[in-house]
């Protein structure tokens, strides 16, 4: 055990007593994520370190300053934790600051996990385009044939192609809870996956060609824009949601691979907190989505389709690329 007055017990009660001096100053904006997470272990050793000392029975001034410390440290500790403005308070920095902070971070990660799934879409749409019957060797042969019977059906009715997505606005609230069940299970499948990175990336593959393919065949029968405006009302943000999820299980295995100068432990410590940060924006980004799908895309035309499309990709770059930005950055 460490005897009270230490080396190591000083250098801990130092970086405590600077953390609360600083916090006073600036408040909890002005700590690092590493400092937020070292804060309540350094609360922990100082509780520890008065109680030896308080055991040990002797030195009182020493005690008394260290007391002192504490009490504070307790009380700004209190303060972080407590009450439902300070949960609102933390849940506003989490989604309005330190989400976009890490999403921009981590952006080569999200970015190469995009440029996978849409150069796939589009190498496969292109091809399909060229060729209709690749479309039964790039996906699911079973998919493109029940697409082919619903535009054939649909042209000699004269609709417009809905996929699946015929189901009327009185089902809508079933089927949202369907779909959001769905896609939150879509959700998890993309990180475990991205735990193993060859599987995660052959998710994504998968995923591309099914996406450029199913498109590329409505486009045979002059249906690509109706199909498209319907699949990107939601998916703008779905799609997106799903990435994220994919880059958090990969923030993990950096840690587990690539520790750096950190031991593996202290690593996989602070990538969880990076990879809790990419996820905290998933679920509720496919919340929306499955609303969108279920009231939205199915229903509306094709320029309120484009509108929603449109918008969410606008809030999206916004949130993302400009969230967190400010003095404290």
């Amino acid at each position: 055990m460490t005897r009270p007055g230490g080396e190591e017990a000083e250098r801990a009660l130092a970086r405590l007593h600077a953390l609360v001096q600083r916090t006073r100053v600036a408040g909890w904006r002005g700590l690092t994520d590493e400092e937020l997470e070292l804060f309540p272990r350094l609360y922990r050793r100082a509780s520890t370190l008065v109680a030896e000392l308080e055991t040990a029975g002797q030195d009182e001034a020493r005690l008394r300053a260290r007391r002192a410390l504490l009490l504070e440290a307790h009380t700004l500790y209190r303060s972080r934790s407590g009450g439902a403005r300070e949960l609102l308070r933390a849940f506003g920095r989490l989604y309005l600051v330190e989400v976009p902070r890490t999403v921009r971070a981590e952006w080569k990660l999200v970015a190469s996990s995009a440029a996978l799934m849409y150069g796939l879409a589009v190498l496969s749409a292109w091809l399909v385009h060229s060729d209709l019957e690749l479309a039964f060797s790039l996906c699911s042969p079973d998919m493109i044939g029940k697409e082919i019977g619903q535009l054939v059906a649909g042209a000699e009715k004269g609709e417009s192609f809905r996929g699946n997505f015929t189901f009327g606005l009185g089902e809508s609230p079933m089927t949202a809870g369907w779909i959001m069940a769905h896609n939150m299970l879509v959700g998890l499948l993309f990180f475990a996956a991205a735990l193993v990175p060859p599987l995660f990336v052959m998710l994504l593959a998968l995923n591309g060609l099914m996406l450029g393919s199913y498109t590329a065949v409505a486009m045979h029968w002059g249906q690509g824009w109706e199909i498209s405006s319907i699949l990107w009302c939601h998916g703008t943000l779905e799609i997106q949601a799903i990435l994220l999820a994919g880059a958090g299980g990969l923030v993990l295995v950096r840690g587990w691979v690539a520790p750096g100068s950190w031991t593996r432990r202290h690593a996989m410590a602070l990538e969880s907190g990076r990879a809790l940060r990419l996820l905290a924006p998933v679920f509720p980004m496919l919340f929306l989505a499955g609303t969108i799908e279920a009231f939205v895309s199915p229903h509306a035309g094709l320029q309120v389709r484009l509108a929603v499309a449109g918008l969410s990709l606008v809030v999206m770059l916004l949130w993302f690329g400009f969230g967190g930005r400010g003095s404290d950055d």
